[in-house]
């Protein structure tokens, strides 16, 4: 028997972050890397989109506002899912309405989102480097950080799709874990409604030779959905499962011009699409709901090819490398931040991080796919892929835009730290998953001309920034923000229009009929301008203001 005295071998740093007498946990490390990023966010941001919360996230805001105060949601059912407000509300009443209490709060959620991720690609790896890798990818994600500092659902919602995750993958999950998991994706769809489609794999997952789990899961998902189910039936006599704007987000999607109606931007045309229902005799939340998803219906039965297709370019439109923008265009709050500048690196089509996700993402989803084959933990496998195409199903079936494929980000990132392994291990063959990502990365940043590319967001930034200050009852700042909106863009009637109102209530009377003169220039038609205009001009003539 050999007695020589062996040499310890040091350890080296990643045995340190991941090994089994690690010093640094690999998931705390990741947590403080992405926690670290998000503060760092929050305190050299600056700019219109980051100073005030902006359509939705100022509709969030009222709500939350309200809440805090005891008031409650407005009459009738949830118009959008009601988790959000209620944390917000919540939030609002320990610390008073301040916006850093959300964002604070949020960039938390985005850096137990990165653990959770780490801990997911180490359960499906068995590596603690590709954990490692995950956890990075999401807590350096731009968009992610983006909407983790926003007022909006995205950053909750995505916490607890991968927390759903995380609990279904567990390798030897408890009894509580099925009702937990399924908790947290009830939770995630009173967030972000299309989360509900979790339950299919993750419940799949937890049943897996135990099928009471799946039905715990399944149980506890339902009895988190029907809380809201119950009270949009108490509220206001109607059924409406979660919110009741599902309908007119399906239409947008699903319709013979799918690229001009995702291009319709609040205001005139928006207003004449949402009063679409009443026009034709459907007055309530549920009923104009339902209107919708007919119309949807009724255009894809009588057009299944065109419905088909059209499918077909979403599914190639969320594999885009760049952000699709929504009410916010990533490309202008670039230059509001440096975080997100250095994070979001683009060039043309080719854009940080997609363009470096998509094609590593497709390399471990072929892994996944050999692992199953080979019955190696199908389970797990099969459970991540379901996942990650349920959280990418919403973007297809709805429209693909950036914040809506947000919650997906995570489960990507876990197949990118896959896919990164199998390129540069040596025990794996490398042809085939280098050919995809080749293929893959050429689909993501090759060129696509869109609507919405036509649209000047940083117009509509200051035309949003104006109506959130008059929403406060400020006008003078309102003013200062339509002009900016209509210097930039001088044939933008909302923000003319709005310009010319607020003038008029500060009783700088001249300014107003001005600014309505201009506008008739690019409207000659318009009958409000005119309106407008020949109620100043009698005033005036009368010896009015």
């Amino acid at each position: 028997m050999d007695r020589t005295p062996r040499r310890k071998t040091p350890p080296s740093p990643a045995s340190r972050l991941g090994g089994p007498r690690a010093r640094v946990p690999t998931w705390a490390f990741v947590l403080a890397v992405a926690l670290g990023v998000r503060l760092a966010y929050l305190l050299t941001a600056r700019g219109p989109a980051f100073d005030a919360p902006l359509i939705d996230a100022d509709y969030y805001d009222y709500l939350g506002e309200r809440l805090a105060r005891g008031e409650g949601f407005d009459p009738g059912p949830f118009w959008q899912p009601p988790l959000y407000p209620l944390v917000l509300g919540g939030l609002y009443w320990l610390g008073g309405h301040s916006l850093w209490w959300p964002r604070l709060f949020q960039a938390l959620l985005g850096a137990l989102t990165a653990a959770l991720a780490c801990g997911v690609a180490r359960r499906v790896s068995g590596n603690p480097r590709v954990g490692l890798s995950a956890g990075l990818l999401v807590a350096l994600h731009g968009p992610l950080v983006f909407y983790d500092g926003e007022l909006l659902a995205t950053s909750l919602g995505t916490f607890l799709g991968t927390a759903a995750l995380w609990l279904a993958i567990r390798e030897s999950p408890g009894v509580g874990t099925a009702p937990l998991c399924g908790a947290c994706i009830g939770l995630g769809a009173l967030a972000v409604s299309p989360l509900l489609l979790l339950v299919l794999p993750l419940a799949v997952a937890l049943g897996w030779g135990r099928p009471v789990r799946a039905a715990l899961c399944v149980v506890a998902c339902a009895a988190v959905v029907l809380c809201a189910t119950s009270a949009n039936r108490a509220r206001s006599g109607e059924w409406v499962l979660i919110s009741a704007n599902g309908g007119i987000n399906l239409w947008l999607g699903n319709n013979q011009d799918v690229d001009g109606a995702m291009a319709i931007r609040p205001g005139a045309a928006w207003e004449a699409l949402v009063n679409e229902p009443a026009r034709r005799g459907f007055h309530t939340p549920a009923t104009q709901d339902a209107y919708f998803i007919r119309k949807t219906l009724d255009w894809c039965r009588s057009r299944p090819l065109d419905c088909v297709g059209n499918l077909l370019w979403k599914a190639r439109l969320l594999l885009v490398a760049r952000e699709l923008p929504r009410n916010e265009d990533l490309s202008v709050i670039r230059s509001q931040s440096p975080v997100v500048w250095a994070l979001t690196a683009r060039a043309g089509s080719l854009a940080l991080p997609y363009a470096l996700l998509w094609p590593l993402a497709a390399v471990g989803a072929v892994g996944l796919w050999r692992r199953w084959r080979a019955r190696e933990d199908a389970r797990v496998a099969l459970t991540v892929a379901g996942a990650a195409l349920m959280l990418a199903a919403p973007s297809v079936l709805f429209f693909v835009t950036g914040r809506y494929r947000a919650p997906l980000a995570p489960a990507l990132c876990v197949l990118a730290a896959l896919g990164l392994h199998a390129l540069l291990s040596r025990a794996s063959p490398r042809a085939v998953p280098a050919g995809v990502a080749l293929a893959v990365l050429v689909l993501s940043v090759w060129p696509v001309r869109l609507a919405v590319d036509t649209l000047d967001f940083e117009a509509e930034l200051h035309y949003a920034v104006g109506g959130r200050h008059a929403r406060l009852g400020n006008d003078a700042a309102a003013v200062e923000a339509w002009r900016r909106a209509v210097l930039r863009k001088p044939d933008y009637l909302e923000a003319g229009y709005n310009l010319g109102l607020a003038l008029e209530r500060l009783g700088r009377t001249g300014e107003a009929a001005r600014t309505y003169e201009s506008l008739l220039r690019w409207y000659p038609r318009e009958g409000l301008l005119r309106e407008r205009l020949a109620l100043l001009q009698g005033a005036a003539r009368d010896g009015g203001p």
